[in-house]
């Protein structure tokens, strides 16, 4: 065989068959974003004949939640989910999905995440990452060891933040923010370290909150999302048969994610019920403090912002204006 043809061969990407691709997410097995994410994995190995092979490690069992997104860059898995929001101090423009009280349903949501994908896209590109899709939780709403009626009653509170959003909603509201990730929630909650949160129907549910939180209102401060990516190093490995397939996957996930975050929060909210948790919307008094709250930290965003930033809350706000 010639050196040219050789030379030819190895310029040519691998066959699908040669490739594992293992998923890292930080959710648990029946947490429905990794169900979501089992059955992209299952609707792209039937979609490849069986050549590819994608595995789904939930729960942190891979890498530790903190270390996915750098995990996935430094090649130690070659896939991950992610809750977007929480690399919004290294990548600003994340950030934007988790602006407080900017999206109050799942159009919205839909809107703002239209609007800002492409900047989305351009920030994995340069980090060597390929967005797959994106499906956002359960609207984010209030958790309480007590009642609330106004912004005063956050005052001394710990008040749980996984995020810089909702870090800095905590200290608007003068109230001690608390770090905890998702998979230390419950443990926290069950240990007594936390008086209030800002969170899901479905984190309450998973976490039991209603150990210690026997109040639940519906502030819809933000939808945020997660976002689920691929090593692009990894992705050009596969032929562009294989790569449309995959894509076409995604799209499928990306619309069944958004169906099912939209389903599952009414039986979430029921279960909260069913454990004597009341289940309540804000009242005027304190939904007006929460605006207000929402707009101070949108003009300190917006002192800060980048130009992409500003043009997706511009393009969003637009938008929805339009509706």
């Amino acid at each position: 065989m010639s050196s040219v043809v050789l030379m030819a061969m190895t310029a040519l990407p691998c066959q699908a068959d040669e490739m594992e691709v293992r998923f890292a997410t930080a959710y648990a097995a029946d947490n429905f974003q990794t169900l979501n994410l089992q059955q992209f994995a299952r609707d792209v190995m039937a979609g490849t004949g069986g050549r590819v092979k994608m595995s789904v490690f939930a729960a942190g069992s891979l890498l530790k939640p903190a270390e996915i997104f750098a995990g996935v860059i430094s090649e130690k898995a070659e896939a991950g989910e992610i809750i977007m929001s929480s690399l919004a101090k290294d990548i600003p423009v994340f950030g934007v999905d988790s602006l407080p009280f900017t999206v109050r349903d799942y159009e919205d949501a839909y809107h703002l995440w239209m609007a800002s994908k492409p900047e989305v896209e351009k920030a994995l590109n340069k980090r060597g990452l390929k967005l797959l899709y994106s499906v956002p939780w359960p609207p984010q709403n209030l958790y309480s060891k007590k009642p609330l009626s106004s912004l005063a009653d956050f005052k001394g509170m710990r008040m749980r933040s996984y995020n810089p959003a909702s870090e800095r909603i905590a200290e608007l509201a003068l109230a001690t923010a608390v770090p905890v990730q998702v998979i230390d929630l419950e443990k926290a909650i069950a240990a007594d370290k936390l008086d209030l949160m800002i969170t899901s129907s479905w984190t309450g549910v998973e976490t039991r909150a209603w150990s210690k939180m026997q109040y639940y209102y519906r502030a819809n401060a933000w939808i945020p999302k997660n976002m689920v990516f691929i090593s692009q190093k990894v992705f050009a490995r596969f032929d562009p048969d294989t790569q449309k397939k995959i894509m076409d996957a995604a799209q499928h996930a990306e619309k069944r994610g958004w169906d099912m975050s939209r389903d599952s929060d009414a039986g979430f909210e029921n279960q909260l019920r069913n454990n004597k948790v009341k289940v309540d919307q804000v009242d005027a008094l304190l939904r007006n403090n929460l605006d207000r709250l929402g707009e101070q930290f949108v003009r300190e965003w917006l002192k800060t912002a980048s130009s992409e930033e500003v043009s997706i809350l511009l393009k969003y706000t637009t938008e929805r204006s339009m509706k």
